[in-house]
């Protein structure tokens, strides 16, 4: 009879495996997004061990796991039903930003709503630990990454003055006179901040056993990241100096941040030692096997899940898997000739176009882009870039980025962020668009965007995102079109004088746009 028991797969774990099951497929479009991440950009190629780093974390703590009895609570449904709308959200509406941080939260929730609060808690670690595999949102690493380059920066020229080399640092710019060198994205330290910081939880979890020596190591990560990279900054900016720009890229950069990063851990180490001699003293250690599985626990575990809770998972994440899956089954909206061949006349507007650099358009969330320059008939110029995405549903990535980003980071100055209706557009009727005017290097230039779908148009990304949701959830299929026409204004020119330039150019654009669309359409 015992050998019959022992050798039938407990009922529990076979609903913890469904559940696990149809969660990676109801997700899977931002799981995906994610591994996709890790394999195509080396900051975030640490992100496959995560998820190993959490299965040791919960046979770690299994003991105290499975002598948590099952209480399943309906209280946390409406919290659970909160984030799958944000997350289906976030799937259907393209933005990897919203779609992928949820995944760990959801998974939490779902442990809390059908194995109880008590037993979320006790695993919150390990499962929390699943938020260092989700890439930085795009918003927070602008944020962070321009802090951290110019702290950097400046902490690195001071390296360098300590070495007798004259330097001047200006933003991100170091200036050796000899050469220049530039603090670019890839060397803000959000590289080292982030496995840092998930080092030091690892590190707290295994090696301290007092909770503020625990908190202390982990906050630590923070000036250790800033200044391994300085250092790095600092030494890249010597070893130019002295065996020229060469020692500032290639090998030896990414030599010395790889020994700068073990430098990291080993202070981190340091430090954890130096926190021995404070109150509590006791003898640290790496636990070598868990804790014996107390008498009873497999009983407390194997408790039952209710039935309805059980049920009402399986349909949410039904639900979502269907909403998921089904846009994937719609087609591409393809172009004869791709955006590419969009008119270079139209409306008496005469222009040629421009090969737009694939790196470019990729970096912009564009799938394919037209370049072109305009005159009409009083020789008035318009530059107009159009960016195009044959489907709406593709793995959650970001869609275009704003011009409220990209022209800053350019060297220009916006002076003027606002909104503007322009009136009489065939189609759309009224049409509000994002008018930017931005001064730099003597010029300045009135800058016009918007998002369009099929038949929606707005000013702002993140309501075109909710366009896209529509769109997925009604099945329609649509592209993604992304308009940006730009004037450049002279010297004598008023602000007024551009608007009305391309308040005309915009009208004479929409209808050409839309009918090109529909006699290219594949």
């Amino acid at each position: 009879m015992s050998t019959a028991r022992s050798a039938t797969i407990d009922p529990f774990w076979l609903k913890i495996a469904g559940l696990l099951g149809l969660f990676i497929a109801a997700y899977w479009v931002p799981l995906r997004g994610m591994v996709n991440v890790w394999q195509s950009n080396e900051d975030y190629s640490y992100g496959f061990i995560i998820p190993m780093v959490t299965l040791y974390l919960l046979w770690d703590k299994r003991s105290l796991l499975l002598s948590t009895p099952v209480r399943s609570s309906w209280r946390v449904l409406p919290l659970l039903l909160i984030f799958i709308l944000v997350s289906i959200y976030g799937v259907l509406g393209s933005s990897g930003n919203i779609a992928m941080p949820v995944v760990p939260i959801l998974i939490v929730l779902f442990a809390a709503f059908c194995l109880g609060t008590e037993f979320a808690r006790k695993a919150l670690l390990p499962l929390g630990f699943l938020i260092f595999m989700v890439p930085i949102p795009a918003v927070l690493e602008r944020t962070i990454g321009t802090w951290l380059k110019s702290v950097s920066s400046v902490l690195g020229g001071s390296l360098v003055r300590l070495f007798g080399i004259p330097v001047h640092v200006s933003g991100n710019l170091i200036d050796l006179g000899v050469t220049k060198l530039q603090v670019v994205d890839a060397c803000n330290g959000l590289r080292y901040l982030f496995p840092l910081l998930a080092i030091g939880v690892i590190y707290s979890y295994l090696f301290e056993r007092t909770t503020w020596k625990r908190i202390f190591c982990v906050i630590a990560t923070l000036p250790i990241a800033v200044l391994i990279n300085s250092l790095r900054i600092g030494i890249t900016g010597i070893l130019a100096n002295w065996y020229g720009a060469a020692a500032a890229e290639g090998f030896f950069h990414d030599f010395t941040g790889w020994v700068l990063f073990m430098v990291a851990f080993v202070l981190l180490y340091l430090l954890g030692r130096v926190l021995t001699f404070f109150p509590p003293r006791q003898k640290k250690g790496v636990v070598a096997s868990p804790a014996p599985m107390p008498a009873g626990a497999t009983d407390a575990i194997n408790g039952r899940i209710s039935n309805r809770v059980y049920a009402t998972a399986l349909v949410l994440l039904v639900a979502v898997a269907a909403l998921s899956w089904s846009t994937s089954a719609l087609p591409a909206v393809k172009l004869r000739g791709g955006i590419e061949s969009f008119p270079t006349s139209f409306a008496g507007w005469q222009g040629t176009s421009t090969l737009v650099d694939p790196e470019i358009v990729r970096m912009s969330g564009a799938e394919e882009a037209f370049s072109g320059q305009y005159a009409n008939e009083n020789r008035e110029q318009v530059s107009l870039y159009i960016g195009y995405r044959s489907t709406a549903f593709l793995e959650s990535e970001n869609f275009f980025h704003s011009p409220t980003v990209c022209l800053p980071s350019n060297g220009m100055k916006t002076t003027i962020n606002r909104t503007r209706t322009i009136s009489g557009i065939p189609r759309w009727g009224d049409l509000t668009v994002t008018e930017m005017v931005t001064e730099g290097l003597g010029s300045r230039m009135l800058v016009y965007f918007w998002f369009q779908t099929k038949d929606r148009a707005t000013y702002d990304k993140n309501i075109n995102r909710y366009h896209l949701t529509l769109h997925a959830l009604t099945r329609d299929n649509t592209y993604d079109l992304f308009l940006r026409p730009i004037a450049q204004l002279q010297p004598t020119e008023s602000i007024a004088d551009g608007e009305k330039r391309l308040d005309r150019f915009v009208r004479d654009l929409s209808p050409e746009m839309l009918r090109f669309i529909n006699d290219r359409r594949i």
